[in-house]
């Protein structure tokens, strides 16, 4: 294709660039630079980047009531969320899984994310904010980060000298949920982070008050930081556990099963799966000079996931284990000029220990190199920020003989793979007065993962036989974004539209033949686009009101023009919030809010979907901070709407996605 060729000009072009730009400068001015990532900075605005980011906050989350936080993601124009009832994943301009990286403490989570119906698993709770990057990311976040990046910035405490506890409680009417979690942080000459939590769910009901059986789940989570921070010197040290189970239906007869059980159960007795991940991170920070800095990143990982169907044996038993290292060196060259250069590498083992196997053991290891570089520019009132850079990856998949997974039980026998790809980017960021333009030129690479080249086994939760293809090339992907907003006084109004080109796009195809009786899906490929745009406004005073308008629209076909399965509907949402003044002084931080969207009707689907109607939800909230203690009330599907979300999983059964359901949050600073 002749845009492949044109990336591979670019890119040369790239090079040419960084290498004239940087080595043309002088060091004549010395400036410290504190934080090498823009999007790691305390309050972010994201104006100098040319990518789309948006940002959530931790109290943000908690005012709209979200129970996981995929479904938090999801309230963002163009985010969706995959869902098999409580179990959800989130969705950027209709990528989803391997293709969105997340980064947690560091490092790039690894968690088992080829398998639709394996979520994120972590609860917001411990999160200070979560940033989103739209589009391909590839460049500073390693392959797979395709559809974009879900940075996950981890609670922090700058304040020396002091010590803080926080208390907090949730409700949810729908689930009968409750959730608990405490906090402590400490801060002298070092800082210690802890918090610690739990929450517990029973079965939701749909909007008609029909309970979903075996949508039960639970998640118990804990994080401590150890954060060393010296003139020339940060450490920070993390460790982040979760044990998370969630039920879900192997089968029809599972509809029946739960009736006989009292509407409070929270046994997992039934089909169900549960996971515990580990994760321990250690971010370290030299400052060599005023203009130079070394960052070095390592870690260890631990997914140990668990399927258990009708049986007291446990059917899938899959151990994921991860080492990685990420390291960099950043260079300023006067006011104008910074160099970035990278390398990254990670090894990884996958094993099974259970009776049913779906993938087989397997070796992964990865390295890269990137470099990247950034020049800001002025031209009488107009600022320019520019970015471009190239990474190269190669990545081994090595299967292992796995049981009655190969021959002769099975046709794929063990096999050994290499990857190698070029990507890079190219991007502007333009300020002039009110007025931001921002445009950005990248290109994605992703391998297929364990599932896409090795499957063969029934995925519960979808009645679907699984078989994968290993020579299956990789993906390859070129996306052009380009967006623009302008400030009138109180009134902003946004925009921004993207094309993402895909060769050799995976995606899941059922035929007509049966494997024990289940239908076979099998992994295939084909050239594909996915283009769109997000529009918006915002009208806003600081410390009266805010109200916003957006609009999504994803269009998503294969190179013949058929459309591509499992692609979010399009959306509208306005959200409008009004903050009632301190009376009396002990009482601040009043708010009530009210929101809705309208998810247009889906029917531009594959030939093996079914439509899915359009429907309203209303939700609604108020709050208020009586001295320490801050309470908030929500309510999501205020109208009790029945639906179906194109994205659910359960929507083949019949079940319907959640209906009412109020949530109270209480929280205590002490």
């Amino acid at each position: 294709m002749k845009h492949f060729l044109l990336k591979q000009l670019f890119l040369t072009g790239v090079f040419s660039l960084s290498f004239y730009s940087v080595f043309s400068q002088t060091d004549s001015i010395k400036t410290i630079v504190l934080n090498s990532v823009y999007i790691s900075e305390e309050k972010p605005t994201f104006n100098t980047s040319s990518r789309q980011i948006s940002a959530l906050t931790s109290s943000g989350m908690k005012e709209n009531g979200s129970q996981t936080l995929a479904q938090a993601l999801s309230e963002l124009p163009g985010v969706g969320q995959l869902t098999t009832g409580a179990i959800s994943k989130p969705v950027i301009r209709g990528l989803n899984g391997n293709r969105i990286v997340v980064n947690m403490a560091g490092l790039r989570l690894e968690d088992q994310q080829w398998e639709d119906e394996y979520g994120l698993g972590f609860s917001s709770m411990g999160i200070q904010r979560v940033e989103l990057i739209k589009g391909p990311a590839s460049l500073l976040y390693g392959a797979g980060a395709m559809g974009g990046v879900i940075n996950i910035v981890e609670d922090d405490f700058q304040e020396a000298g002091r010590k803080n506890h926080d208390l907090n409680m949730s409700l949810f009417s729908n689930t009968y949920g409750m959730g608990l979690d405490y906090g402590f942080k400490s801060a002298a000459k070092n800082t210690f982070l802890l918090r610690a939590g739990a929450e517990s769910h029973a079965d939701y009901s749909d909007g008609n008050g029909s309970r979903v059986p075996n949508s039960r789940f639970a998640l118990y989570n804990l994080r401590t930081g150890y954060i060393i921070d010296r003139p020339h010197f940060r450490s920070e040290n993390r460790l982040i556990a979760s044990f998370s189970q969630f039920g879900f239906i192997a089968d029809s007869a599972d509809l029946m099963e739960s009736e006989v059980e009292p509407r409070l159960s929270r046994e997992f007795e039934e089909a169900h799966q549960q996971v515990l991940s580990t994760v321990l991170s250690s971010v370290n920070t030299f400052q060599a000079s005023e203009t130079a800095e070394w960052k070095i990143a390592a870690g260890f990982q631990n997914n140990l996931r668990k399927e258990q169907e009708r049986s007291e044996d446990e059917n899938l038993s899959l151990a994921l284990s991860t080492v990685s290292l990420n390291a960099s060196f950043r260079k300023t060259f006067g006011t104008h000029f910074s160099w970035t250069n990278g390398a990254s590498g990670m090894v990884q083992t996958n094993s099974n220990s259970g009776t049913r196997i779906i993938v087989p053991d397997a070796t992964i290891s990865e390295g890269s190199f990137y470099s990247y570089l950034r020049f800001h520019h002025s031209a009488g009132n107009i600022n320019f920020n520019s970015e471009a850079g190239a990474r190269y990856d190669h990545r081994q998949i090595v299967t292992h003989e796995t049981g009655t997974f190969n021959p002769p039980s099975s046709n794929l026998p063990p096999f050994s793979k290499g990857y190698d790809d070029l990507t890079g980017s190219i991007g502007e960021s333009m300020t002039m007065g009110n007025f931001l333009l921002k445009a950005d030129l990248s290109s994605g690479f992703r391998s297929g993962n364990l599932s896409e080249l090795a499957a063969n086994g029934l995925h519960e939760g979808t009645l679907f036989w699984y078989v994968g293809n290993p020579d299956m090339k990789p993906e390859q992907c070129l996306n052009l974004d380009v967006s623009a907003s302008y400030q009138l006084d109180w009134l902003t109004f946004r925009g921004s539209v993207f094309n993402n080109w895909f060769r050799d796009f995976i995606y899941l195809q059922p035929t007509s033949d049966e494997i024990e009786g289940n239908h076979v899906w099998r992994y295939e490929q084909t050239n594909a686009i996915l283009k769109g745009f997000e529009a918006g406004i915002l009208a806003e005073k600081s410390g009266y009101y805010s109200f916003s308008a957006d609009y999504s629209y994803l269009n998503a076909r294969r190179s013949d023009h058929t459309w591509l399965p499992m692609i979010p509907a399009n959306r509208f949402m306005a959200e409008g919030k009004y903050l009632l003044q301190k009376h009396p002084a002990t009482w601040n931080n009043v708010f009530i809010s009210l929101g809705t969207s309208y998810t247009c009707m889906q029917d531009n689907i594959d030939s093996s979907e079914n439509p899915t109607p359009g429907y309203w939800l209303v939700n609604a909230g108020l709050g208020m901070t009586v001295r320490s203690v801050r309470i908030l009330l929500t309510c999501r599907n205020l109208t009790g709407e029945m639906y179906y979300d194109h994205l659910s999983r359960l929507k083949y059964y019949g079940l319907y996605d959640q209906g009412r359901n109020i949530i109270l949050n209480v929280g205590w600073q002490f």
